[in-house]
Formats: C-alpha cells, structure tokens, sequence
C-alpha cells in the first residue's frame, strides 16, 4: 500500500473531463507524477518526453482564502513549461461566469503571474476552485478553496431558499412556537448557553470563550459552530431580511446596559422578545419608572435598555422575532463595587486633573467615561491601575473649558461619577496660556495604598473562607458518598442473599418436577414396550405432543419404535446426568421425554411428544425456566457479561439443534404410507445426534466462561498517542500490551500493513509493538491502528513540514561575518519547508526591507541577503526568520563592521604632578573600531613653545609615567590610539605642572564623640581634596570658650596619623573647648577646618526624668495643643533637662513619629497635620547631654476634633424650593457646622436618595448632585445631620418639570345666550405633572389684540361671558407650570348673528390749523476742542416753517461752497464734519437760519489742540 502506481489506468483523472474538456488532453491515459510543489498533481501524457521538451508545473500555486463578502478575492499562480502551459480555471459546482462584474481572468507578462480576480466576492463564490496548466506535454491541476464570510442575510439568496423549501419544513418550524410569536419558556442549560454565546461572538473572541468554559476540542468546535451557524441563518431568514451593526451589550455611566441591534424584518409587526437565561424578560415600549426593561425602536434600530443594574441581571440575554433568536450577548457581574468613589475635581485650565477610585477586589475591565462617551487611553486621557488592580487613575492632560462635565467609572455593573470643573485663566488679551504641570485631583498615595492594602487583605480573606468552605463541602460529600457506597454494598449483599435463597427454592422445585418426569417416562416406555409387542409390523415413528401425547403414531417399522425406545432411554440417562444447576433453555432428551411431556399437558401443563427417526431426541423447551435464576458454575460466583454472552451462544445453538430435530420428527410424522429414502433418514438422524451433543458444548461453554472469569485476555497497558511527525524525519508509533506472547497487526486508514512495507519497521520488543516510519513524507499521515486479540488502539500521525536548515549550512550561517568599513556583506542560508514560506531579515531586531544598501534575494529553498556600504554602526545581531503554517524557526549570526578607533576619553586623572615626575591616567576610546588596541602614541608640548615632541608609541595600557620633567614647568600631551585598522582622531589634556605646592583641602569639622572630665575623644573625615597626593597626617588644635588663642594639642614634629579616634587628654575638668584640625601631604599642611562644638570636660550627664502634669489644652480637627512642667532634677539619678521631643503615634500603627526634628526648650507645643476624627497617642521625652529620659505619656488617647458642638446650618437664607428643566442638573448646596465631624444623611421623601443622585461632603459642606435631572426625580428631599452631640434636618422640594405640551382641540358650546362654553382636551402632561393648569385667551372682531380671559384653571372646562352678537370670538387655550406656557390650542371662528340697524355718523366741523413760525433753534452749537489731526463733528436742532435756509460761516465767512467740510441737513438736525482739524480751522463758527417769516442764528468756538 506504500508504493504508488507510476501508470493511471482510469481513462478520467481528477479534476479531468473526459473528451479533452476542462484542460483535458484526447489521450486520457498517462503517467502521473508528483510536482515539488505540494498539493500539485502532474499528468504526463507520454512516456518519453522529446529533448527540450517538459511538462506543466506550477512554482507558486494559488493559496486559499477566506474573504469577506463585498471584498476582492485574487487568486494567483505562476506556471512553467515547454513549450508554454495554457492555464483555465474551473469550479466543482456550477461554471464560472466571466464577467468584469463578478469574474476575470488575467495573465500579468511582467511577473508571469496568471491570476482569476472576483471584484466583488459573493457568497454564492465560495467554492472549490482548480487551475490546470496544460500543454501537449501533459497537465498540472491544483486546488483551492474560497470561503466567503457573508455580511448580513442576503435577500435573494434568502428568497432563493425560501421559495425552495416546502410547506412542511415552514410549519414543522413553527412547532416549538407559541401563538403569540414567543418561544417555550425553560432555563437554559450551561452548554446551550456557551453554543449560544459563540454563535453570537467574533472570531477574534472564540478562543478566550473555549478558555473560559473549557472547551479542549477546538477544531470539533468550529465544525459544529459553522453547522449551527447555517441552522440559525435558515431560521433567521423567515423573520428578518438583513440585520447588521450588532452591538454587544454595554454597560453605561448611569447604572444601565443597552444592546443595540439593526434589523429588517419581513414583517413589522413581528413581535421582539428579550430573554434572560431563556425566560422571558418584560419590556416596555417607552421609559417607565416601574419597569426595567424597555425597548425603543427608531427606524430598523432597536434599543434594549436595563436600568438600575445589579448582581441579579447578569446572564445571557437572547433578542428573539418571532421565536427565532437571531442575536444573544452575555452580562457578566463581577463580585466587585467601589471602596473610594471618585471625587470632584477642580482644574486650571491648561492643567492637568486627576480621577482615581479604589476597588474592593481585584479587577481590570473598568471603563471610564467622559461627558457620557467612553474613554480610550492616549495622549489626552490616560489610563492605568495599580499593580494589585485595586486603584484605577484617570488623567485628563492639557484641560480646556470644553473637557468640563461629569466623568464616570464603570466596574462590571456599578458605576461612580463626578464633576470635573476647569476654571478658565483670565487673559484680557483672549491669548492661550502656557502649559501647566500642575496636577489636580490628586489624591494621597499612602491613604489610597492603605485603603487598597485593606481592600487586599479583606478579599484574600473572603477567598481564604470561600476556599476553606468548598473543602469542608468537598469533605462531607465525600463522606456522603462513602455511606452511600456502603448503604449500596450492603443492599447488594442483601440482594445476593435473596437470589441465593431463590435459587435453592427453584432447585427443589426441579428436582421435584424430574422425580414425576421420571415416573412418567417409565409408564411411557412401558406402554411403548407393550405397543411394539403387539404391533409387529411397520413401527411408529412418533410420539404424541400436547394433551394427545399419550397417543403414538402407528409404526410402520419395529425397528424404528426400536430405535425410538433407545432414544428414550438415553434421553433419560442425559437428562438425570445432568447436573442440578442445568439450565432450562439447553435442556437434552429423548423423543420419549417428549411424549412424557405431552403426557404432562394432559394434565394441565402444555406439552409436545416428537419421534426421533434415529432414535435420538432432544426434549423441547418449555415455556418458563426450568430453574429460575440460576447460574452456572459456582454458587456465589457471578458471571461477567462475556460469559455471559458465550453462554447465551450455546444455548442458542442447543434451540436450533432441537428444531432440527423437530423437523426430522415433523417428516416421520406423515403420512402412513410413505417412506422416508436412505439419505433423508441418515440427515435425521445426524441431527438427533447433535441434540445430545449440545450438553457437551454447554460445559465447554461453562468452562471457557470460567476460565474467562479468571483471565480477562490481552489488554493495554498503554495504547498509542498522536504523533506530529516532520517531514524527512522518522516517526515512531509504540503500545504497550499485557501479554509478551500476543501477536497484533498494524493498519493504516484501514488497510492492512506488510511487514515488508518500504520506509516501515515492525518490531516486538517483548510486551511493547512498535511501528517506525524511518523517512516520513506526505503519504505516510493518517489514523493507524494497532489491533491485537481483539482489543485496538487507535493514533493519528500528522504530517507536518515546517521550515528547517541543513546543520552543516546553519553552522557556516552561524560563523561572524568580519568585514571592513565600506565594504559589503553577503549572508545566504539554505533552508527546506512547505511552502509558502514568509522569510524575514533582521539587523539588531529591526526588519530589514530592499533599500540602496540592503538586497534580499530569495530562490527556491535559499535566501540571500547582501549588505553594501557598511558602516561601523552596521555590526550587530543578524537574524533570519522563516515562518510557514507549521512553525517558524530562527538563526543568528553576528556582522562585525571594523573601522578606526574614536579618540581616547576623558577626564584625566592626575597620580602623580611632583617636581620630578608627572603620573596620569584617562579612560579609554568609546569604540576601539572592533579591533584590539596596539598602543598609544603619545606627542607632548612644554607651556610656551610651539613644538610637539613624540614621545613614541607606549603600548595598549591607558596610563602613562613621564619623569623627563622640569620642576615648576606646564606641560600639556597629545593621544592617540592606533589598532590594526589605523590611527584615531587627537585627544588633547589640560595643563599639568611639574612640582607644584598643592595643599589639602579643609577635613570636616571634629566630632566628639565623647567626654570625660579628664580625656575627650574626637573624630573627623579626611578632606575631598588630597592636592593630588596622599594625606600624611593631621594638626590638631584646641580653645577654650571666650579666649581667641589656639594650642597645639600635638607636637608639631609629631602629626596625627588618622582621624578615626584622636583621645585629647590635655584638659581641665569643667572646663569648655572647641576643636579644629588641619590635613598634611607632601607640599605641607593645609587649611583648618570649620571648629567643632563646645563640649565640657567632665563625666557624662544622666538622663533626664519624666516630664511632670503633661496634658492638652486645646484641639482641632488638624491640631493639638499641649503643655508640661519641667521634670525635677535628682542628684545623681537624673540631671537637668535641655530639650523636649514630642511624639504622636496613631491608633492603628505601632511605631511612634516625632514632631519636631530639634529639640525644643519650651514646655508647650502643638502639633499639627493630624487627621480628622483620627485617634492618636502622645508622649514627651525629656534630654539632655547624657541623652534622653523615659518617656510620658498620655493616660488615653486623643481624638483630633473640635469641642462637641450640635449640628446647625449656617447660611442666612436657603432655598426651600427649586424648579428644573427636566434633562438638566440639579445641584443645591448647604453649609453646617458641628463637631465632632457628623453623619451626613439625604432622604427622598423620607427614604435614602437611589444611586442616581450624586452625594458630595466635604468639611462643613455638603452638595446634592442630579446630574440629568427627570420627572420622577420630583420630590422633598431632606438632608440629616447627626453626630454624637445631636441632629438637625433641613427639606427642600425639588420640582423637575418642562415645558407643557398644549392641550388637545378645543371645542366651543352656547348653552345660555351672551356665553360661550369652551371645552378642550388634557394636555398630556396633565397627569405627570399635579401643578398643571390651564389659562384662556379671548380674541374679537372689534378688538384684534388678545387677552387673557381665565388663569389657573384646574379643569377642562370655561365659560366666557359677554358674548356680544354680530363679533366674531376666537379662544386660545395653553396648559401652564411652574416652567411657563405651551404652544396655544387655538379654537374655531364663533360668530353670533346680529340684527343691522342703520348707521349715521355725524363728524364734527373742522378747524384749519396754521403751523407756520419763523427758524428757531431747539438745540444750539456747543463749544469744541480737538486734537489735531482728528476729526470733529458740530451738530444743532432748528425748527421753522416753512423749512428755513442753513447757512455755515467760519469767522463770517460762508463755508457752504467750501468742500473741505462736510455740511448736511435732515429733518432739522444740521450737522457739519471737519475729518483733520489743522490749526487754520480753529476760530468762531455760526449757523444762520432764514424764512420769509424771520432769521435765527447761532455761534460756537473750535479750539485746536496740539
């Protein structure tokens, strides 16, 4: 089975039509061949091929996809061949249909590539799609498959399926239905809710849900997803029409999920169903406040909508039309809630602000939103938590006014939410300020750290007890099953015992019913006896059956009834040599014991007599058991199922056996005067024979039963494993069986395997079978099977072929490429694989892609991969990376790019600058080019000249010595380095001198560290600056307090070699000194330090005592003032006390914190920086020289606060009542005092506020937060504030309205004359809102203006009086609130009909009236100063009629011509406008006005600023 046919002998190959069709060939036959392209199939239609000559291959064949529906799909191949392939395309269902708009076949001459394009991929594409190449050579045929993802349903494909199902599917669908659309209500069981939440999920998704619920099985998962899917979209499909934009369900800011959806549906008024774990959820069509669960639809959008979210909701939630389910996403409820909500947060603008929040447990998925939008992390939000997932940090950069608004946090179903509030710079000039680094918001780090420890600590114990709950749980189960295993133990024995007893009953029974047996066959073969003497002739062949068994047939033989006694006889001796244990279904006997039998039914009992024509019978089963239950073999020994199945196969044999015989009875039974030939009676008898010979069988069969009993047969002790074998590798299969003696046979996709196969070994290693496969290639993968004495096992060895190199090229490859700069570098690595193969190339971890200096060449199985222009920064790391669809495998190599050295480095380091010898060192060159260093060459320069003396090159160590120097000379060097790759640039050093006095610097000030009345020990650092030398040793000098003189303390030949411990006993006790030293090198001695402290010669002082009455004298919530008496001094027991340290240790830490870093001298103190409410211990200690005393503490602990006082608000006026827009915030603020700190308490119409509403405190304040206020917010609301000292409330009603909508029509009624009833519908705010009324307005022919008739109206009903006939009345109706008035409801034209009378005017004489008067001015000129250079406007009033003559003078003379100014006249008012006032125009000006009735003038002045 492993060598292939080198000749194909069916005259149609795959993928080839028969006629030369489809890249057919008119000679079908040929040889096939198999490419080095994987999956490609060659056929060669010649057995010779002509020189020059070659068959069709392919060198890239097309690769399959899986596309989105709407996309472009290409496939691409590349074909060789001489002479040149033809390469067509087919598909296994249907044809391929080219067309620009669905399909096209192109061949690009550039590349070579033939390539079958589809524009716009459909699903009716996806198929099996072949590519021959062919020529009249041969033919190469590949496959490839197009899947398609559809987006949505497709409506002709739908209508496509619809029309071709049948009437019967439709209805057998609508089975499970309700009449209502709904489908049958029942909890859904843990699997059906995984399938269900997979068939709604993105791929991307499937992996983490198989995780979460796991699920092992992948590919068998995706199998039967893909057919579920096929199912559901069938179903689908009789609903809805398309359906898309499938979005999962979301938590919100304001404690509600929504899941949103768009859907066609066939039929509008299909009814939307949402189910929660498979029950049915109610839904409201709009937004109520009793209910939770609503549905809104806009256009083919719908809407669900769960508000108030917690634990209980989550779940899987199922969107049903029709009883389909055609969507269903998964609320999942972490156990975690929020331990620090976020707080209010007041920003600058172009600040940054800060939101944090603290979880009670572990949790990552956290959500932020801003404004009601999520929030994604970036350069303007930035997200993160802490190590522990307990602390979650939003961070808003760069805040702008627009960044203002509520920003939430959403941990699974809770939320939290707060203002940010940016308060704007005011820059008169609108310019944007600079950045800030300022951070608000920011809360303490310790405190959230410490809140989060204890939220820590709190879960870890919950788990802890949870943990310890399921094993004590685990345990009693355990112990559960125990009992019950013994409960069931003792029920079984019991039962055993019944059995036991049943059994025995059953076999006296038998034995009774075979002592009468017996006694019955005696008389019967008496009676055959006496009937054979008195027959003589032909004898009976038969007995009697039934209740007529006494009867026997007349014999027509002697012999024969002869041969039926003997029969008789030995069916009795059979029958009694049985053992008692002889099972009823293969009972042996006589054809007599038959007649007994019959002889028994005449009696009652149903019975059967037979003859047995060669004297042999076989007794007829009867139709009970012979012995109920019983058993073979031993007593209380059970039978395992194969022996009992061997047994039930003997018995089976032993009825067919008695039919057999029956038969051969039945034919001697016939008629009298027929004989029965030779043959026929040697057949009988031969059957009769084999009725006694089934005892025998029955105790083979007990013995094998036993012996199986005792020996189960071979068995596995470890059966085979899958096996992913590499291509060109060996492979081996090993099981392990029970017996070391046990032959097995190996198969292969169910054939049989040769041990002679080629490229397999078959060995048997005692107890263990192997299978090796020493070269694996492609058609060694498959399922093998390993079977032996009946039992299998089962493996599956897949072949896989990932990328590898040859060891010897890898190793060549792994060799350091050393190149020069400038040069190139060539890397070329063979490999072998199924392709395709990804290969990648990498320098120091960055891919490298064909560029000027970078050239990657890749041939079939080899890579290449040449660098040109190397710089020194090139070396590093070169990677290649070869990846296919079973692995990715990696190989390094190192490039090293050799260049000159850089210069040596600096700073220089000085040994040694004596007058006679320079010593210095420097560091050495950044990069030595990649090449060792040779040597240093070294020029230097004396200060002054201009020369440069080589010294020479002194070797690869970075110091140098030079002793050729003049004392008190500067001298400056020169470096280089040099390798192998040349000379590097100069690093050129300071100046150094020869033999100059460098002087230590100043050591630190001396340390007592301690004194005696004799002796004072000192200590001191050595100086930071040697001056270039080693210290050699130290002066030490000392004074006594008030004189200006220092002493030596040491000789002055005599220095002190270290300052560690320096014992200074040249003292007088009582008195006080002061200390300084000074450091010595070669040059001599140098500063003096800083002097030390005054410090008395004299014994130790003792510690102080307790401080005395040590007790508080005031408090606040961040303070606390306390106060001492000095403790008493005990001669010799406790000295006097120099300072105080005051220490606070909080209630719940152990370790004490001191407040004041000095000690102070006074006896009060108070400490600040305390926490609110915070409990607190403190103690004073008492010191001095001899250090510090016991500590005093307070008898209690202290609590930060205020004295009590009883909670009162302090604003003069607050608001007891406020109205809102509804959809807009309500805030209400209010201040109080109390202490110590209260317990701030809102309630809603006397319950607690819900979570909706946002609660902020702070010291002495509090705020009430409705951030999208709504009706059903309305309500008193009362704030309760209570400490230990007492409470105080204050309500306020909050009223949440909007604008009325306007009442319905209004009608209009005359019940009594001169009125006018109107009559309108409710508005429909009417019954939300119990302050809504109504006001009428009132408008008439006669008087076109409205005006109110009634206001405040609280029905729907008003009568309007004073109805005058003969006008025409109109009403407007508008339903008021507390927001104002809606839009009016305006009624129909009222007119009551008038009797015309007729109508005189009498009009009044008129009198003329004259108006005429001489000019006069209303308004005169005023005086004007201005600037010059700017423009001035003069302006005056005149009346006069008729209308008089303006006139403009300037020093009298008329300006009226001159066009430099600019003179109008309207309507009286005459104006005149100068734009630059120069000097020449300052002077006196005057208006004229002239009528014939008269003259008026009028002057001013203008005086010209300069």
């Amino acid at each position: 089975m492993w060598k292939k046919s080198t000749k194909v002998t069916d005259p149609t190959a795959a993928g080839q039509a028969v006629g030369g069709t489809e890249g057919g060939h008119p000679d079908d036959k040929g040889i096939k061949k198999k490419s080095k392209v994987p999956g490609v199939m060659i056929t060669q239609f010649q057995e010779e091929l002509p020189e020059g000559m070659s068959t069709p291959d392919f060198t890239r064949k097309p690769i399959a996809l899986t596309i989105q529906e709407g996309k472009t799909a290409i496939f691409k191949s590349i074909v060789i061949g001489t002479p040149t392939p033809t390469v067509t395309w087919s598909r296994t269902n249907g044809e391929i249909v080219f067309h620009p708009d669905v399909c096209q076949q192109k061949y690009d001459e550039s590349s070579q590539q033939h390539t079958l394009e589809f524009p716009k991929v459909a699903a009716e594409d996806a198929d099996t799609y072949k590519c021959f190449a062919s020529n009249e050579h041969g033919r190469a045929v590949c496959t490839v498959v197009l899947n398609v993802i559809s987006v949505g349903f497709s409506k002709t494909k739908e209508l496509q399926k619809n029309q071709g199902e049948e009437p019967t599917d439709f209805r057998k669908s609508l089975k499970k239905r309700n009449p209502d659309g709904s489908r049958e209500q029942k909890p859904m069981e843990t699997e059906e809710k995984v399938w269900e939440i997979l068939l709604s999920a993105d791929k991307k998704d499937y992996e983490s849900i198989c995780v979460e619920h796991g699920i092992t099985n992948f590919r068998g998962m995706l199998k039967k997803l893909s057919e579920m899917k096929k199912e559901r979209e069938e179903e689908i499909s009789e609903f809805v029409s398309h359906i898309d934009k499938l979005k999962h369900i979301e938590v919100n800011d304001d404690d509600c999920a929504t899941i949103e959806l768009d859907m066609d549906l066939k039929d509008p008024a299909s009814k939307v169903f949402l189910y929660k774990d498979g029950v049915m959820v109610p839904l409201t069509k709009e937004d109520c406040d009793g209910q939770r669960h609503s549905l809104k639809q806009v256009g083919k959008k719908f809407i669900f909508t769960i508000k108030g979210l917690g634990k209980e909701d989550a779940g899987l939630y199922s969107v049903d039309v029709g009883g389909c389910n055609v969507f269903s996403t998964n609320l999942k409820a972490p156990d975690v809630e929020f331990a620090v909500k976020i707080q209010e947060v007041k920003a600058e603008e172009r600040g940054d602000a800060m939101f944090q929040c603290v979880l009670t447990a572990p949790f990552e998925g956290v959500s932020w939103f801003g404004k009601k939008a999520p929030l994604s992390n970036g350069e303007k939000f930035e997200i993160s938590m802490s190590e522990d997932k307990l602390i979650h940090t939003l961070i808003i950069r760069d805040c702008a006014p627009l960044d203002a608004g509520i920003y939430a946090a959403v941990a699974g179903v809770k939320s939290c939410n707060n203002w940010l509030i940016v308060e704007a710079d005011k820059d008169p000039k609108g310019k944007k300020g600079e950045r800030k680094t300022t951070m608000a918001g920011a809360a303490n780090p310790e405190e959230l750290a410490r809140i989060a420890k204890e939220q820590q600590e709190r879960y870890e114990k919950e788990m802890a007890e949870k943990l310890e709950k399921a094993k004590k749980l685990q345990a009693e189960k355990e112990i559960a099953d125990a009992e019950a295993k013994l409960e069931a133990e003792a029920a079984k024995k019991e039962a055993a015992e019944a059995k036991a007893a049943a059994k025995a009953a059953a076999k006296a029974e038998a034995q009774a019913k075979r002592a009468a047996k017996m006694a019955a066959a005696q008389a019967a073969k008496e009676e055959a006896a006496r009937r054979r003497a008195e027959g003589g002739g032909d004898g009976g062949a038969g007995g009697a059956g039934g209740a007529d068994g006494a009867d026997g047939a007349n014999g027509a033989n002697g012999a024969d009834v002869g041969g039926g006694v003997d029969g008789l006889d030995e069916g009795l001796e059979d029958e009694f040599s049985d053992s008692d244990d002889f099972e009823s279904e293969s009972a042996e006997g006589g054809s007599a014991a038959d007649g007994a039998e019959g002889a028994e039914g005449a009696e009652g009992e149903e019975g059967d007599g037979e003859g047995g024509a060669g004297g042999k019978g076989k007794r007829k089963k009867r139709a009970g058991q012979l012995v109920p239950d019983t058993v073979v073999g031993d007593k209380d020994e059970d039978i395992d199922d194969e022996t009992a199945k061997q047994l039930r196969k003997a018995a089976r044999k032993g009825k067919r056996s008695k039919k057999r015989l029956d038969e051969a009875g039945a034919a001697g039974v016939g008629d009298e005067d027929e004989e029965i030939d030779e043959e026929a009676a040697k057949q009988e008898g031969k059957a009769a024979r084999k009725g006694k010979r089934s005892k025998k069988k029955l105790e083979e069969a007990e013995a094998a039963a036993a012996a199986a009993a005792v020996d189960p047969g071979v068995h596995f002790h470890a059966g085979l494993s899958d096996c992913k074998a590499i291509m060109g590798e060996s492979a081996e299969l090993e099981c392990k069986v029970s017996s070391e003696d046990c032959k097995g046979i190996w198969y292969k996709d169910g054939d049989e395997i040769k041990v002679d196969a080629e490229g397999i070994t078959i060995t048997q290693d005692g107890s263990f079978h192997r299978l090796k496969i020493h070269k694996v290639t492609e058609e060694f993968g498959g399922k093998y099977k390993f079977e032996a004495d009946g039992r299998k096992t089962e493996a599956m060895i897949v072949v896989e072929d990932p990328p590898r190199f040859v060891a010897e090229d890898l190793e060549t490859f792994k060799t350091p490429v050393t190149v020069k700069k400038g040069q190139k570098a060539t890397f070329k690595l063979p490999f072998v694989g199924r392709d395709p193969i990804k290969v990648q190339w990498y320098l120091e971890g960055e891919e490298l892609s064909d560029d000027s200096n970078i050239k990657i060449e890749h041939t079939e199985g080899c890579s290449r991969l040449l660098l040109t222009k190397l710089q020194r920064k090139d070396s590093g790391e070169v990677k290649i990376k070869l990846k296919n669809e079973f692995g990715t495998m990696e190989a390094l190599t190192q490039l090293i790019v050799l260049d000159k050295p850089t210069p040596p480095m600096g700073p220089l380091e000085i040994v040694e600058a004596s007058a006679s010898v320079v010593d210095f060192k420097w560091r050495p060159p950044k990069d030595s080019g990649g090449c060792k260093i040779d040597n240093y060459i070294l020029e230097r320069n004396q200060i002054g000249r201009n020369t440069w003396k080589k010294v020479g090159p002194i070797g690869p160590e970075a110091k140098y010595r030079d002793t050729d120097v003049d004392h008190g000379r500067r001298y400056c060097y020169r470096l280089r380095v040099e390798t192998e790759m040349g000379t590097s640039e100069l690093f050129e050093t300071e100046d150094i001198q020869a033999g100059t006095k460098a002087y230590p610097g100043q050591p630190s000030a001396p340390k007592v560290v301690s004194a005696f009345k004799d002796c004072i020990n000192l200590t001191w650092s050595p100086p930071s600056n040697t001056g270039g030398t080693n210290i050699l040793g130290y002066n030490l000098e000392k004074r006594k307090k008030g004189s200006n003189l220092w002493g030596m303390v040491n000789p002055p030949d005599e220095m002190i070699r270290s300052g560690k411990l320096c014992p200074v006993k040249d003292v007088v006790e009582g008195m006080e000194y002061e200390f300084r030293v000074a450091a010595i090198n070669n040059s001599g001695a140098g500063e003096f330090s800083v002097p030390s402290e005054f410090v008395f010669a004299r014994d130790p002082k003792k510690p102080p005592g307790k401080v005395i009455d040590f007790k508080v004298t005031d408090s606040t919530y961040t303070t606390l003032s306390l106060s001492w008496i000095k403790p008493k001094e005990i001669e010799g027991e406790e000295d006097e006390a120099k300072g105080y340290f005051v220490e606070v240790r909080p209630a719940e830490n152990t370790d004490w914190d001191r407040c004041n870093t000095n000690a102070i001298t006074m006896t009060s103190y108070t400490v600040k920086g305390l926490k609110s409410m915070g409990m607190y211990w403190v103690r004073v200690t008492a010191i001095n020289e001899g250090g510090e005393g016991a500590h005093q503490e307070l008898d209690n602990y202290i609590l930060a606060m205020p004295p009590p006082v009883r909670p009162r608000f302090t604003d003069v006026k607050i608001k007891s009542f406020m109205i809102v827009r509804a959809g807009n915030s309500a805030r209400f603020n209010i201040n109080f005092e109390a202490s110590p700190w209260p317990e701030v308490t809102w309630l809603k119409d006397g319950v607690p506020v819900s979570k909706k509403v946002t609660i902020s405190n702070a010291e002495g304040m509090s705020q009430l937060l409705i951030a999208s206020a709504e009706r059903s917010d309305t309500g008193i609301y009362t704030i309760v504030v209570k400490n230990i000292v007492g409470q105080e409330t204050f309500s306020i009603e909050i009223r949440v309205t909007d604008e009325p909508k306007p009442p319905g029509p209004v009608e209009l009624d005359e019940n009594v004359p001169g009125t006018v009833t109107i009559s309108w519908t409710a508005s429909p705010d009417e019954k939300k809102d119990d302050r809504l009324h109504y006001m009428v307005t009132k408008r008439d022919s006669h008087k076109r203006q409205w005006h109110t008739v009634a206001d405040r109206i609280f029905n729907n009903k008003f009568t309007a009086c004073n109805i005058m006939p003969g006008r025409e009345y109109q009403f407007r109706v508008y339903a008021k609130n507390d927001m104002g008035s809606s839009k009016p409801s305006e009624s129909t034209k009222w007119l009551i009909p008038a009797k015309k009378e007729k109508f005189t005017v009498t009009l009044p004489e008129s009198k003329p009236c004259d108006l005429q008067c001489a000019p006069k001015f209303i308004m005169p000129l005023k005086m004007h100063a201005a600037p010059q250079g700017y423009e001035c406007y003069m302006s005056c009033a005149i009346k006069g009629d008729p209308t008089p003559h303006i006139t403009w003078y300037r020093n009298n003379l008329s300006l009226n011509t001159n066009t430099n100014y600019f003179i109008s006249n309207t309507c009286g008012v005459c104006s005149m406008l100068i734009l630059r006032v120069g000097p020449k125009d300052s002077g006196e000006y005057k208006v004229v006005a002239e009528n014939n009735l008269g003259r008026a003038e009028c002057t001013t002045k203008l005086t010209v600023r300069e």
